[in-house]
């Protein structure tokens, strides 16, 4: 027992001190193996009564003890991770569960687009005149920074908790986490910028931006508020064509395919000028969620 203890030590500590490249596998054979030797005569002195030999051999069945008790700490450690693992994964399918039954599913498609698409991408189209509350998730934690940067336009600005900073760096270095994948990072820098630069001329953009955010990692109900924000900030905005398909998209994520189809009907007649990509990307989307 003692014996492979040591052994089993030993070729841990081999394999994690050993250099890339590692040992040649007869080199490690024959320390292993030397070592061996080693452990039998130390058992011998042991049996013979050598008191050195006791003592190491005292030591040895400490390191065991130390060895089992780490073993059982780790089993139970991993299985605490399995349960919280298990844990956060039936609360983001009750999380999603709830988004899908918001109350708007159950509007009449032209009804639940117009309270979508109202002041925002309406006949009306002038930033100038749009108002109405904005519409966003209630759980949220910028909520409020969200009612404040897309409420009336021209109003006055809400008060913002976050530190004043430069709109340019703030934008550009939150483009730049978007463009390396660091979505997490993005979403943090863009939900400031707009908090606390809504009036800022590249607004209709960072909300855009914001919903890419949410949309690459599923999040709808999320993407579906920043779009919103986006063509409101900017009806006629030059990500406004493509702000509206990643809405019905976002729609249609949600399960809520209908409410998609009728916010994908508008696109004609609110972007007429729309560039062919976009018109493209309207037609994909359409065919996805099989609207007729």
């Amino acid at each position: 027992m003692i014996r492979s203890v040591c052994l089993t030590v030993l070729a841990l500590a081999m394999f994690a001190t050993a250099p890339a490249p590692a040992q040649s596998r007869r080199e490690m054979t024959e320390r292993i193996d030397a070592t061996e030797v080693r452990i039998g005569r130390l058992e011998e002195r042991f049996m013979a009564g050598d008191p050195v030999a006791d003592t190491l051999m005292q030591r040895l069945d400490a390191l065991d003890y130390q060895v089992r008790e780490m073993t059982g700490e780790i089993e139970r450690l991993s299985f605490e991770n399995r349960q919280l693992r298990q844990q956060i994964e039936q609360a983001e399918r009750q999380q999603r569960a709830a988004r899908a039954a918001a109350p708007t599913a159950n509007l009449p498609a032209d009804d639940a687009a117009a309270a979508w698409m109202q002041d925002g991408i309406g006949e009306a189209g002038d930033a100038d005149t749009a108002t109405g509350p904005a519409i966003v998730n209630p759980d949220d934690p910028f909520a409020p920074q969200r009612a404040a940067a897309t409420g009336v336009l021209g109003g006055a600005p809400g008060a913002s908790a976050l530190p004043a900073s430069d709109p340019a760096v703030l934008y550009e270095d939150a483009r730049g986490r978007l463009l390396d994948g660091d979505f997490d990072g993005a979403e943090a820098g863009f939900e400031r910028f707009v908090a606390e630069h809504g009036d800022d001329p590249r607004a209709g953009e960072a909300w855009y931006w914001l919903g890419e955010t949410f949309f690459v990692r599923g999040h709808h109900a999320e993407s579906a508020d920043a779009y919103i924000a986006s063509l409101r900030a900017q009806p006629a905005g030059e990500r406004a064509p493509d702000a509206l398909v990643r809405l019905a998209a976002s729609l249609h994520g949600l399960g809520q395919t209908r409410e998609a189809c009728a916010t994908l009907a508008r696109f004609g007649g609110q972007f007429p000028n729309a560039s062919a990509a976009s018109r493209d990307r309207a037609a994909r989307e359409s065919a996805r969620a099989g609207c007729q």
